[in-house]
């Protein structure tokens, strides 16, 4: 009896879990909404050869309050949906992925630094893109974060760009 009692309440825990997860365009706008958020648009950027990520919209915050936000944003989103992940208890980048229309997946990025800037991006890629974002190199050694996802692109940075208008 208390294995079926036990096996009730995980099932209906599970299915629960499942109310809480938001879609990464729900998750976007929430954090772009926060009082003190600057954002920028990007028509698009080039992440591998073959593979750019276009309508990319990214929010800027400096202060430290929003990162309960952002890790309120992370535990929401559903986990097989999560294509990088990385933490060195100092900065944190996460990249999600969900079906958009045929062929085309949006895409959200969150990098957060402890005391510092926390950036979310969100756009649109093709399955190139995901791949290239799924297979970048993601080094974190001591308070640096580097992305690389193609030999002739040493760095993303695309998440923290500059804007010239």
């Amino acid at each position: 009896m208390k294995k079926l009692f036990l096996t009730l309440i995980a099932g209906i825990a599970c299915s629960l879990t499942g109310f809480a997860q938001i879609s990464l365009n729900d998750a976007y706008t929430s954090l772009v909404n926060q009082p003190g958020m600057i954002e920028k648009k990007v028509e698009s950027v080039q992440i591998s050869p073959n593979a750019v990520v276009s309508n990319l919209h990214s929010v800027t915050c400096n202060s430290p309050r929003y990162a309960q936000e952002f890790i309120y944003t992370v535990e929401s989103l559903p986990s097989v949906n999560m294509l990088i992940g990385a933490n060195n208890q100092s900065e944190m980048a996460c990249a999600f992925t969900e079906p958009s229309d045929s062929d085309v997946y949006n895409v959200l990025f969150l990098v957060g630094e402890k005391g510092g800037q926390y950036v979310a991006a969100y756009g649109q890629t093709t399955a190139e893109g995901l791949e290239a974002i799924r297979n970048c190199e993601v080094s974190m050694q001591g308070n640096e974060l580097v992305m690389a996802s193609a030999p002739t692109i040493d760095v993303v940075d695309f998440i923290t760009m500059e804007v010239v208008e």
